[in-house]
């Protein structure tokens, strides 16, 4: 019985970030315009509250901690160039579960970096624009959204 306003302001989402630079931001910007189009769908007004968290995907880890640290800063700054709230990097020895004050401390500069010296938190959308980003985003989305309705037919 709740409104879809309701529910988007309450409902967050988590999403796994791989290696794949730029097909890790098309993705998580073809989600928030599917579900941008899901709430319009169900008649929600606010459509500009989508809460999502990224991660780190475990199996993008591997067993050397420098590649592991390095991939973190990338993955990370595909995340943050889609537009994701909240950002979490696990330390590059995580998974091993021979966690360092080392790579604890990289991992939790990894957001400084990105904002003090990239300054991605400056701009509004960094990726818009970017023929080969807004061409993928919009391939993915439109096979999602394609899916989406075809379930909504199946009923």
């Amino acid at each position: 019985g709740w409104s879809a306003d309701t529910i988007n302001q309450i409902l967050q989402f988590s999403v796994e970030v791989e290696k794949n630079y730029f097909a890790e931001i098309a993705k998580i910007r073809a989600f928030k315009l599917l579900w941008a189009n899901v709430l319009k769908a169900f008649g929600a007004t606010q459509i500009e509250h989508i809460y999502i968290e990224a991660r780190l995907a475990a199996q993008s880890q591997s067993a050397n901690e420098n590649q592991n640290m390095i991939s973190a800063t990338t993955q990370s700054m595909s995340a943050a160039l889609a537009g994701v709230n909240c950002l979490n990097v696990l330390p590059a020895d995580h998974f091993s579960g021979t966690e360092k004050p080392f790579t604890k401390r990289i991992a939790r500069n990894v957001q400084h970096l990105l904002k003090m010296e990239s300054y991605l938190d400056q701009v509004l959308d960094p990726a818009a624009g970017s023929y080969y980003v807004e061409h993928l985003t919009q391939a993915l989305f439109e096979g999602a959204w394609q899916q989406f309705v075809a379930l909504e037919e199946r009923g």
